[in-house]
């Protein structure tokens, strides 16, 4: 964990402390607390003939995690054999391990080849 990432934790951490318990527990998340949850990119590389399978599981996966992909592409590798699906996402820190078990899932997927996935600092400007 970089101090960038550190730092706001130990604030937000801070901040549940002093927060009374009636009023934490009535919050509302509001698109400012969406904003400033952190973006992920994640990368399937799948068979092409496996792809819309693979597609559909991650959306269902995201969907019962209330996680909604900012956006979506695909991308053809190896001549159209392979396929690459490219979502990019916003994930609060308390859903942090739903996105960990599904990349894991997705690594044991048949059909997947490679899956990686990173913080995505501001992705959806470019």
């Amino acid at each position: 964990m970089t101090l960038h990432m550190l730092i706001p934790t130990l604030f937000d951490l801070a901040r549940a402390r002093l927060t009374p318990a009636s009023s934490a527990s009535n919050s509302l998340v509001t698109p400012a607390d969406r904003l400033a949850s952190p973006q992920y990119r994640l990368v399937v590389l799948t068979l092409a003939s496996k792809a819309d399978a693979i597609d559909a599981k991650v959306r269902h996966a995201l969907r019962a995690q209330k996680i909604t992909p900012e956006t979506a592409s695909r991308l053809e590798r190896s001549g159209g054999y392979l396929l690459e699906l490219d979502y990019v996402l916003r994930c609060e820190r308390s859903r942090r391990a739903a996105l960990v078990h599904l990349v894991s899932t997705l690594g044991d997927t048949p059909g997947v080849r490679a899956i990686r996935w990173e913080t995505a600092p501001n992705m959806a400007a470019r």
